[in-house]
């Protein structure tokens, strides 16, 4: 991959990870990656429209997953090259609540309300950088 693809795809998310909308310049312990939505071992490509900006702890728990279990059913994760994320996602504070099947599947696997994910909404509520302006 290259290092254009590279800015086409930070740029296009507004340098924020296209899953739980951490900015890059919110973190300074772990680069964000660039992210196959649909994993290469399952048919994704380097093409850009099937690739995202994710931070690296949406990164690690996605991994190859498409789907997830929620209440004994499959369904699909989030797809940011497919889908608003506003209609799936909503904040409560610096919790991050799924307002459908796939927004909560996605919250779920990819641990997005960990407690150290949350106090780092917290800190960054605290220093004026959040909540996230959309």
């Amino acid at each position: 991959m290259n290092g254009a693809l590279r800015a086409l795809v930070r740029e296009r998310a507004g340098h924020r990870c296209e899953y739980c909308r951490l900015h890059e310049d919110d973190v300074d312990f772990f680069s964000f990656h660039i992210e196959h939505v649909v994993a290469k071992q399952h048919g994704g490509s380097d093409e850009p429209n099937l690739l995202c900006l994710a931070c690296a702890e949406c990164n690690w728990a996605k991994g190859p997953n498409l789907a997830g279990i929620l209440d004994g059913k499959l369904y699909p994760l989030f797809n940011p090259r497919t889908q608003n994320w506003n209609r799936h996602f909503r904040w409560d504070h610096t919790i991050l609540v799924g307002k459908t099947f796939t927004g909560r599947v996605t919250v779920q696997v990819l641990n997005i309300n960990a407690p150290s994910r949350v106090m780092l909404r917290e800190n960054l509520l605290f220093e004026g950088r959040f909540p996230l302006d959309e």
